[in-house]
């Protein structure tokens, strides 16, 4: 008879800590073999948004990537008969499946989908996610988006209800939703928390610490110039650096790492209020998650002035204050970085490291 476990269905959002969620699971298979828990597995990937698109049947295409819709669905399918091959081996009591990009809200077809496949394989299904505040969660998507293209996204007026409403009404699942705080946060970790909460059977000192997450903030002039960049206003120093969008953005981190003073992004002045001014759900999420945000004082302003004023936001200086003068220190460093990235000397060793004498 087939082995019918718990699923934990982890949907985010983005920029909670998820990350570190998966990765701490992905590293600890003693710990969740003790625990009787099987992390979900991606082709190594700690993130599962391959895996999902066989739940939804909406493939998701890496940016850049010639890869076909049908293709990434047949991998998708692939990867799912791997996942309920290792169920029947380990027989575990709960599963573990993470990708923060599935939270937003799929339309019922693909929610049918989901829950077809689903049922028949597990006993319950539980959705979760941490949800970070409106002004918060802004700047952090701000600077997502722009590690990938020259514009933002503007997130909408009701975030938080668009996409957990559905989940609510047509998802697989009862749905759970905590407040990302750091204050309100298990040993002030985001890892800690979810375990304790989702995975109580898990012990959490057999999970490590993890070294400093890749998605760590970038400074605002970084931010600057990779909208620049990806606007097309400058070239990459190097051909090199301009064949793969990843390479130019990994220079631009490490000179930004290299460069004096050096911050992290913060709103402009005022600029926090009229994010939160102009949604329109904060109500609702209390009501339905008993999730408020103590530091959302009362709008001063209408949330169609807000609307308007979070309409114009285009540009980095817009969003946070930008450092002209460490701007211009930043780009030398990052062309003088390329520049010694790339000496023949420099990429002959690289070449003879990868490839040893015999």
């Amino acid at each position: 008879m087939p082995h019918t476990p718990d699923l934990l269905l982890h949907i985010g959002h983005g920029k909670t800590g998820s990350t570190s969620i998966q990765r701490s699971l992905q590293n600890a298979p003693d710990a969740l073999k003790a625990a009787n828990i099987l992390m979900a597995d991606a082709d190594g990937h700690a993130n599962h948004q391959r895996l999902f698109a066989h739940l939804t049947g909406v493939p998701k295409i890496q940016t850049g990537s010639d890869e076909s819709p049908e293709h990434a669905l047949k991998n998708a399918e692939r990867l799912w008969r791997n996942l309920l091959l290792a169920i029947e081996a380990q027989r575990p009591d709960t599963v573990v499946i993470s990708c923060e990009n599935q939270f937003r809200p799929f339309d019922p077809a693909a929610f049918e989908r989901m829950n077809h496949v689903l049922h028949a394989q597990f006993k319950s299904v539980r959705v979760v996610c941490y949800l970070r505040a409106p002004a918060s969660y802004f700047l952090s998507a701000v600077q997502q988006d722009l590690k990938k293209n020259g514009d933002f996204a503007l997130p909408s007026a009701s975030r938080f209800r668009d996409t957990l409403e559905p989940w609510q009404t047509h998802g697989p699942g009862p749905v759970t939703a905590l407040k990302f705080d750091r204050k309100a946060l298990k040993d002030a970790n985001v890892v800690h928390d979810f375990c304790a909460n989702f995975l109580p059977g898990l012990d959490i000192d057999a999970l490590g610490t993890l070294a400093a997450e890749e998605n760590s903030s970038l400074s605002p002039e970084a931010m600057q110039i990779l909208q620049s960049y990806f606007r097309g206003k400058f070239s990459a120093p190097h051909p090199w650096y301009a064949r793969r969008a990843q390479r130019f953005k990994a220079l631009v981190r490490r000179a930004d790492a290299q460069t004096p003073a050096r911050t992290k992004p913060t709103l402009r002045p005022g600029l926090g209020p009229v994010i939160e001014a102009r949604c329109t759900d904060l109500d609702w999420l209390a009501q339905q998650f008993g999730i408020s945000f103590a530091a959302i004082a009362p709008p001063a302003l209408s949330q169609a002035e807000a609307e308007i004023q979070y309409q114009s936001l285009r540009d980095v200086a817009d969003v946070c204050t930008v450092n002209s003068a460490r701007l211009t220190v930043l780009w030398d460093r990052i062309t003088t970085l390329a520049r010694t990235e790339q000496a023949p000397m420099q990429v002959l060793g690289r070449l003879l490291r990868r490839r040893p004498l015999r």
